[in-house]
């Protein structure tokens, strides 16, 4: 059953709406993040890596001896894992995004509680009001002068 759709958004509409709009952002801050925690890795695998690949050099020529059976092998089996990897890549990438705006939204959880976010907002919404004030008083001021420079050249 078809219900007709007023000019008018509920609650959930605005809500949902808001939460497409923000998944982007938190995918992108999550994918940041995650690059920032692995980079910060690199200085313990770079040396881990380094005698990794030391120990394999010892074994390339026998490895290289096997590489025309692998090869053909391979070749063979290309069309059927071309295909898997296809068919699995969709689901891999959304899960892949949905994790980043996850990530994300935590992220920016986090630095939205962190004290110097908090005292941030607190020193805007000072420096807002005091702005306010300070455009009241100089209107009021202008105001005045206005009617004195009026009235001191209003012959008595």
């Amino acid at each position: 059953m078809a219900t007709a759709r007023t000019g008018t958004k509920t609650k959930s509409d605005t809500t949902a709406a808001t939460s497409d709009v923000r998944k982007p952002l938190y995918a992108s801050v999550g994918a940041a993040d995650l690059a920032v925690e692995k980079l910060r890795t690199l200085p313990t695998a770079y040396g881990t890596e380094v005698r990794r690949i030391s120990d394999r050099v010892s074994q390339i020529p026998a490895q290289a001896a096997k590489v025309p059976v692998q090869v053909g092998s391979a070749v063979l089996a290309l069309p059927v894992t071309v295909g898997s990897q296809i068919s699995d890549l969709q689901g891999r990438a959304t899960q892949l995004y949905n994790s980043f705006a996850s990530r994300g939204e935590k992220r920016v959880a986090g630095i939205r509680r962190s004290p110097a976010t908090e005292e941030a907002v607190k020193q805007t919404k000072t420096a807002v009001s005091q702005t306010r004030a300070a455009r009241t008083s100089t209107r009021r001021a202008a105001t005045a002068t206005g009617r004195a420079v009026s009235d001191a050249a209003t012959p008595n």
